[in-house]
């Protein structure tokens, strides 16, 4: 019933447009970027923005179940929607229980459960009406609000005409709020004034029950502090502040000699810190270096901890070594991210209607944002220093202006599906077999050969990708493929897809046309087998979480389908393994790609796929990350070997590794670990020498030549030297024959061969270190007896 209501009020005016909050695609973070972009927009024009901030008390403990039903009524909707709703709260029961004590069980009158599904819509419908009637005696006020958080506020000249407007609101609302058996916590009531000048405002506003409401310098509202200048300082602090304390607690769990495993620190650090760290990033990031700095440190911390490594080690390195972006990179993308988001929302979104009417390009709603002077629109660049976007929401759609050409249209809409209509599940017999791809082969080829027998339609659909210079640039070409075979009648045709899809569209898009040809099909066949190679592009199916255009198709011709009487079977089979159908298929998808017909480039799709955008913004982060990695310190060792941008804890082995080892394994990497070359910048170290072979104690050394592991050293040279894996490029010449850190450290052998000697001699450890220590002194005081 939840996901009815919340799809209800996505495609109707069930609840108000500044409600948030309860359903899908109503965020807290769309609330406050909602507030926010309207106070920039203020401040740009040299006006004041007030804002009071109510709470509802005790939201749902007081919602009244004959005040809920009235209103529910009052909407017009279902009778057994009513029923249901009445059933749900009425003869409900409950009693406490603390220390074996137990209450006596009495009967509830008022109230929604707290912590079911459907109770923050309840009670937005409950409190919908609030919002009209203010709209209708106060059009010029705002109202965004989530779930029981309401804001209320104005722009104006100054903060005293402001709280002269929301004083008056107040009347309206505690007046609505008497008729409906609704209280606000004075206690959590706060205002505060926007304005552009360092004098701060002191206009306060009087509620109806007579509490007087001081403006404050910041306050915190759906987890984002906001303070009067909208600099997030405290806010950004705050949240540092707390993920630290998270990350402490991590801490615990894993240290250099044992503990949670790098892949499993990775992702508590990406689960819990960053999205506490994070948070509202949309909002307040703006590239502010002392910002970048203060989580900076913190992910230092972190990847210190994750990889095992010296505080000393380069951050740079580690951040490559654990595939963790750094933080600015990872920032922008978190933004680039939130715009193509954008473009998913629904018409009545309170962030839709706060963009441009050009964003997306073929957009038809939305606001004329007010540019002037030196402000840009979403889709410009800056051509002077004194140019910049009028709002943060503005400045972050621009950042991917240049991957949503105008004039281009977007294969992705915000049409919600009904959450009572056949899944793709249910309209068709979706298949990925477990078996072993040679079994799988032989028996579609056995099932095969009986479905024509059976003059049984079967359609092989695949997608291809090439790449392709057009205007001497190099784009990749898509195309998509279907061979099908009726009986003694074979066909196939091609399409081409253009340059701004994915290769799983063009699987996706072959699917839709093999349907759409048995819509067509003219057969008493009740059975209609569509093979694909793309186990992807079944799960997808499965998921039934798309709402491109493709897939709205492909849904529709489904239903026909089953109307029809018809069963389609999707199946998946595996690729390049000679299957007649799949190569034709491959063969029509290349046709298509390769565009070389004049009829198929005529009738070429011209939208362009989030998932492509999604391609283009990963490339852009990359980018970024490589001039980042090119501009910092990258440590001394580390540098010889690492020379680009390449990521790791992708090898099996890493992952695999035991605790010690893997972090031996690191330190060695990063030049910072416990061999006397490093440890001799120390005070307790007097030299670098090895104390048995006489030379400089380096990583090269304790792998390849120290004499007092020679037997593992054979070991580890024959096991490397035997594979075929070379030294890698930009290693310097040398042959196969050759041994080198480079090959033992970044090429597959040498990880698995170098795990292997590390974990059999532990060297370059904390308590081999200390071993080591102790037998020098030893010899040093036999050669003074001598």
């Amino acid at each position: 019933m939840a996901t009815r209501l919340s799809y209800l009020s996505q495609i109707s005016d069930l609840l108000d447009t500044d409600q948030t909050g309860g359903r899908k695609q109503r965020s807290a973070v769309d609330a406050v970027m909602a507030l926010t972009h309207d106070i920039e927009l203020a401040r740009n024009q040299k006006q004041t923005l007030s804002c009071l901030f109510l709470d509802v008390k005790g939201a749902f403990d007081h919602v009244s179940t004959k005040q809920l039903l009235r209103i529910m009524s009052e909407l017009q909707l279902p009778r057994q929607v009513q029923n249901w709703t009445k059933s749900f709260l009425e003869k409900r029961k409950a009693g406490l229980a603390f220390d074996g004590e137990k209450q006596r069980i009495q009967g509830i009158e008022i109230g929604i459960p707290q912590g079911s599904p459907i109770s923050p819509v309840l009670f937005l419908i409950y409190i919908r009406f609030l919002f009209p009637k203010i709209k209708a005696k106060f059009p010029e006020v705002q109202k965004p609000s989530y779930i029981d958080d309401v804001a209320l506020y104005t722009t104006g000249r100054n903060a005293e005409e402001n709280a002269k407007v929301l004083q008056e609101v107040t009347k309206t609302v505690f007046t609505w709020a008497e008729e409906n058996a609704v209280q606000f916590d004075d206690s959590k009531t706060e205002l505060i004034h926007f304005a552009r000048g360092q004098k701060e405002a002191t206009a306060e506003v009087t509620l109806p029950n007579k509490t007087v409401i001081k403006p404050v310098n910041e306050v915190k509202w759906l987890g984002i502090w906001l303070d009067r200048k909208l600099t997030f300082k405290t806010h950004v602090q705050k949240k540092a502040s707390a993920a630290t304390s998270v990350l402490h607690l991590i801490h615990r769990l894993m240290n250099s000699e044992w503990g949670l495993s790098a892949q499993a620190g990775k992702q508590l650090y990406t689960a819990y810190i960053t999205s506490i760290s994070d948070y509202g990033a949309e909002i307040w990031w703006k590239n502010q270096r002392s910002y970048q700095d203060l989580l900076q440190k913190l992910q230092n911390t972190a990847l210190r901890k994750i990889l095992g490594a010296f505080r000393t080690s380069p951050g740079a390195a580690r951040e490559i070594e654990a595939s963790i972006e750094p933080v600015k990179v990872r920032l922008n993308k978190k933004c680039r991210k939130y715009a193509l988001r954008v473009t998913t929302l629904p018409e009545n979104h309170c962030i839709r209607q706060r963009i441009p009417m050009s964003y997306p390009p073929e957009s038809s709603i939305g606001q004329e944002v007010p540019i002037q002077g030196n402000y840009l629109d979403w889709n410009q660049n800056a051509q002077r220093k004194s140019q910049r976007h009028p709002t943060q929401l503005i400045r972050i759609l621009n950042s991917i202006s240049t991957l949503i050409p105008t004039g281009t249209k977007l294969d992705s809409q915000s049409v919600a599906n009904p959450p009572w209509q056949d899944t793709f599940a249910e309209l068709a017999d979706l298949s990925i077999s477990g078996e072993d791809r040679d079994l799988v082969v032989k028996k579609h080829l056995t099932h095969i050969r009986q479905l024509i027998d059976q003059n049984h339609p079967i359609f092989y659909t695949d997608g291809s990708k090439l790449e392709s210079n057009v205007n001497s640039q190099a784009k990749a070409s898509l195309g998509a493929g279907i061979y099908w075979i009726f009986g003694k009648v074979t066909s196939s045709e091609s399409h081409f897809l253009g340059h701004t899809q994915e290769i799983m569209d063009a699987e996706i898009y072959a699917i839709s046309q093999a349907l759409e040809r048995i819509t067509e099909a003219k057969t008493r066949k009740k059975h209609f087998w569509v093979l694909t190679d793309s186990q992807s592009a079944i799960q997808n199916l499965q998921k039934d979480q798309m709402e491109t255009e493709v897939y709205r198709d492909m849904r529709q011709n489904l239903e026909e389908i089953k109307v029809q009487g018809r069963k389609v079977h999707i199946h998946w089979i595996p690729s390049h393994t000679f299957i007649p159908g799949n190569e034709l298929a491959d063969m029509a998808a290349k046709k298509g790609a390769r565009n070389a017909d004049p009829e198929i480039i005529n009738s070429a799709r011209t939208s362009i796929s989030r998932s492509f955008i999604k391609r283009d913004i990963a490339k852009i982060t990359r980018e970024e990350w490589t001039q980042y990695w090119k501009t910092t310190n990258q440590g001394q060792q580390y540098s010889k070997f690492q020379t680009s941008l390449e990521l790791k804890m992708k090898s099996k082995e890493l992952k695999q590794a035991d605790r010690l080892t893997f972090t031996t394994f690191t330190q060695i990497k990063l030049g910072h670990g416990y061999f006397k070359s490093y440890l001799v910048r120390l005070p307790a170290y007097e030299n670098n020498l090895c104390h048995i072979c006489k030379v400089k104690q380096t990583p090269e050394h304790i792998l390849m030549s120290c004499k007092q592991y020679r037997a593992e050293q054979k070991t580890l040279r024959n096991t490397v030297l035997k594979s075929k894996t070379g030294p890698g490029p930009g290693s310097g010449p040398g042959s196969n024959n050759e041994l080198s850190l480079k090959r033992l450290l970044c090429t597959r052998e040498g990880i698995k061969a170098t795990l292997a000697f590390l974990k059999e001699t532990r060297i370059a450890t904390r308590k081999w270190m200390v071993g080591e220590v102790n037998e020098e002194m030893e010899w040093g005081s036999i050669d003074r007896e001598v």
